[in-house]
């Protein structure tokens, strides 16, 4: 629900989606975000020439009330999340079975997840954060393709792109299947050749998605090298840099931040800012200049 509005009456709470009219900020000026301090809500008023275009499913209307009711999108989010990780557990067990998987049997599961995210990310990821023992890799999973939807639209990548990465989410560990449940759920740290076999995932599931199909190199891409790091430290080849290709240093940004922020059985999840510090401070891990980029979208899609 799109509403242009004069700037005297922006507040805070508003999801901006453009600004038409004399607009110089260069942080502000081009972008969608939530208005989130009364700093940035004084900067808009002041510029009383331009017309602000508010999106008032995402955020507060002129009357200072929410366009969407929470209450309701989280029980969509929640549904959305249900029938896709029935999907993809339909999925995985096809694989398990050796039988192929194409393209077009994950594709429901993007398209659903790619609406969540335009209607309201933050409920949506807030949904998949708690993550059981039994559900854990189907819902990192979903929640990955998720973050990789809501990135590269930031970067402004090409929506067929998009798609892709949305479906490289969903399979980047299908190399999972063939490490022993009990190393998967293990609480606490893995030991030495337990983390052996842990490191031959995306091998595997590369393997696996090689057998397949229809899957484009994107998806085979960041199955195989998700685990790299820029220092060439990473698993499995020990890619470094400019080696590593944009959509596997995005699927390694999105992966991680997942791991961090979900609760789980045997760890407290870290909030988006103790995340985001901890992946920042990581020397080597992942490309900086991605990383403040990833940290600018969620800040824009109010992901917390």
């Amino acid at each position: 629900m799109l509403k242009r509005i004069d700037a005297s009456q922006v507040r805070i709470g508003m999801f901006v989606e453009a600004i038409e009219g004399p607009w110089q900020d260069p942080l502000l000026s081009k972008r969608r975000f939530s208005i989130r301090r009364e700093l940035d809500a004084a900067k808009i008023r002041k510029c009383g020439t331009a017309i602000v275009v508010i999106n008032t499913s995402k955020g507060l209307d002129t009357n200072g009330l929410p366009g969407r009711d929470i209450e309701i999108d989280s029980k969509a989010a929640r549904e959305t999340v249900q029938k896709s990780v029935q999907m993809l557990e339909e999925v995985f067990g096809r694989v398990k079975n050796g039988e192929g998987i194409t393209f077009e049997q994950v594709a429901p599961v993007i398209s659903s997840v790619s609406k969540s995210m335009d209607e309201n990310p933050s409920v949506f990821l807030s949904v998949t954060r708690l993550k059981s023992k039994d559900e854990v890799t189907f819902l990192h999973s979903i929640s990955v393709s998720a973050l990789m939807i809501l990135f590269s639209r930031h970067l402004a990548l090409d929506e067929a792109t998009v798609q892709m990465l949305g479906t490289a989410g969903l399979l980047h560990d299908v190399g999972k299947l063939e490490i022993p449940l009990e190393i998967l759920t293990k609480e606490g740290r893995l030991e030495e050749d337990e983390m052996s076999l842990m490191r031959k995932h995306p091998e595997q599931g590369h393997a696996i998605l090689l057998r397949q199909e229809g899957l484009s190199d994107i998806v085979l891409d960041v199955c195989l090298n998700h685990h790299e790091r820029t220092d060439g430290r990473g698993y499995p080849r020990g890619l470094s840099g400019s080696a590593i290709s944009l959509h596997a240093r995005i699927a390694t940004i999105c992966d991680v931040y997942d791991a961090v922020t979900s609760v789980r059985p045997y760890k407290a999840p870290w909030s988006a800012s103790d995340a985001l510090k901890w992946m920042m401070g990581v020397e080597g891990h992942f490309d900086r200049r991605l990383l403040k980029k990833f940290a600018l979208c969620l800040s824009i899609a109010s992901v917390t």
